[in-house]
């Protein structure tokens, strides 16, 4: 595992093209971050400061999805022809998959969790709030993730060794539409279960009513794509 991980962030690395297009994104978000504390002192409506972190929800989420779709999908197919090599090692396809995931989620948790931590910190929000669009995040996290890794396996192309021409075939679009539906539907549920919507009137039955939706949800867009493509794997001929 750790020869594999080491391995993927070389590649990623030597890759100019990769990580600079993941260093000009999240600079871009940072900056508006960082820029959001002279935005806030003009907040005074309870209504906008709501409006506008679950704006600020959306604005990380899908740049996540951006990012998921255009580096973890394609990590499984950039194998190439060497898959058999791989399929053949004690590891096993499994093993290689369930890593390439857990690489990717640990590294973007890193990056969205901090993104939206401080631009609740910037918002001036409670703790409780704070935490609450951390942990939403967080979640959103592990569903894109699983959904690019295992959409990735499922509709893999060995024959390309760039990752822009593996992303743009059908895989690659369908992850990144179900990807945007995904968090449109997410925020929304989110929105209406929030506890202090509506002025901090919202009935409890709402509120689980739609924090389970969206946990139910994130759970199916991100386990059963890594499920079927963990199946792939093992029934794999190489």
């Amino acid at each position: 595992r750790r020869a594999l991980i080491l391995k993927d962030i070389r590649v990623f690395w030597r890759d100019t093209t990769q990580w600079g297009q993941s260093l000009v994104l999240f600079g871009l978000l940072a900056a508006y971050i960082i820029n959001l504390r002279h935005f806030s002192q003009q907040l005074t409506n309870p209504f906008w400061v709501d409006l506008v972190s679950y704006l600020n929800l959306g604005a990380c989420s899908l740049n996540l999805a951006t990012l998921t779709t255009r580096f973890v999908y394609p990590q499984f197919s950039l194998e190439g022809k060497r898959i058999w090599i791989v399929g053949m090692a004690p590891l096993g396809l499994r093993r290689v998959v369930t890593t390439k995931y857990w690489l990717a989620t640990v590294c973007s948790l890193v990056i969205t969790t901090t993104l939206v931590w401080g631009s609740c910190h910037m918002l001036r929000l409670s703790f409780e709030r704070t935490l609450f669009f951390t942990y939403s995040v967080f979640v959103m996290t592990l569903a894109l993730n699983g959904l690019a890794m295992g959409l990735g396996v499922l509709y893999p192309n060995f024959r390309e060794d760039n990752p822009s021409k593996i992303v743009s075939g059908f895989g690659g679009t369908f992850c990144l539409v179900v990807s945007f539906l995904y968090i449109i539907a997410s925020i929304a549920a989110l929105a209406f279960g929030a506890p202090w919507a509506r002025a901090g009137t919202q009935s409890a039955w709402i509120i689980v009513l739609s924090l389970g939706a969206f946990v139910a949800l994130s759970a199916l867009i991100g386990y059963l794509p890594l499920k079927l493509a963990l199946r792939k794997v093992a029934t794999l001929e190489l």
